[in-house]
């Protein structure tokens, strides 16, 4: 095995989780052992537990690795020269495989939920889970903040509570979308059919949806059609569909 003494504790970390992912990859997250990702990443058990202490852990760990990449390519979206609603609807036209770290992406979702895998993660990484979350929510919170303050959004009423309402509406409904999603994915895998998903269409039913949760607000643009159009041409010009 390579001595770990040779590597930086950040990039052991990394060569746990790249070896973690190889292993899920060749298993499953249930099947997958800490014996073979600790043979995968050429390092002792002794090594491993100082990162990770069970295979709770690195599900938590990898999981955290895909939210951060999914808020890195959010805040791109956010930083396009488009109205906020537009850059909103954006999320949602996005390509879903910019978005995607492992193959087991989707997953990882409803085992870092579970109560008992939570239960099972150290405090260090539930921690850490929740600050990766934490980020997140303040990338898109100052996002309508500053919409707020410029005049963009109609400051007609509590602000605050708009802004809640928004994000938490817009939560929920992109989660709740990648739910249908999953579920027509695993009847394609049941009947051999499964395909890589595509970005949604700008009329798609979750497109509407979102214009009419947007345009129930005051804004200074409203949201409409010519300016999903814009913003679908502007994330195909930055790569992000």
């Amino acid at each position: 095995m390579v001595p770990a003494a040779k590597y930086s504790l950040q990039e052991q970390e990394n060569m746990i989780l790249d070896a973690a992912a190889q292993c899920i990859e060749l298993t499953s997250l249930l099947d997958f052992t800490m014996s073979a990702v600790a043979k995968k990443a050429g390092m002792s058990m002794g090594s491993i537990y100082k990162h990770v202490q069970c295979k709770e852990d690195i599900i938590f760990a990898l999981a955290i690795r895909v939210y951060r990449h999914q808020c890195s390519v959010f805040e791109q979206v956010l930083a396009l020269p488009l109205s906020t609603p537009e850059r909103l609807i954006g999320i949602t036209l996005l390509n879903p495989l910019k978005t995607q770290v492992y193959s087991f992406d989707i997953h990882l979702d409803s085992f870092v939920t579970n109560e008992l895998v939570v239960k099972r993660t150290s405090p260090l990484w539930r921690e850490r889970m929740m600050d990766a979350h934490k980020n997140c929510e303040k990338l898109f919170y100052g996002c309508m903040s500053d919409a707020a303050h410029s005049g963009e959004l109609s400051s007609e009423g509590d602000i605050e509570q708009f802004i809640e309402e928004i994000n938490l509406a817009g939560w929920a409904l992109t989660v709740g979308y990648q739910n249908v999603s999953r579920l027509v994915q695993i009847r394609e895998i049941a009947k051999g059919e499964a395909k890589l998903y595509e970005p949604v269409a700008c009329d798609a039913a979750i497109v509407r949806i979102f214009t009419r949760l947007f345009n129930s607000y005051q804004w200074q643009k409203p949201l409409d059609s010519a300016g999903i159009k814009h913003t679908e041409q502007l994330l195909i010009q930055h790569n992000l569909r």
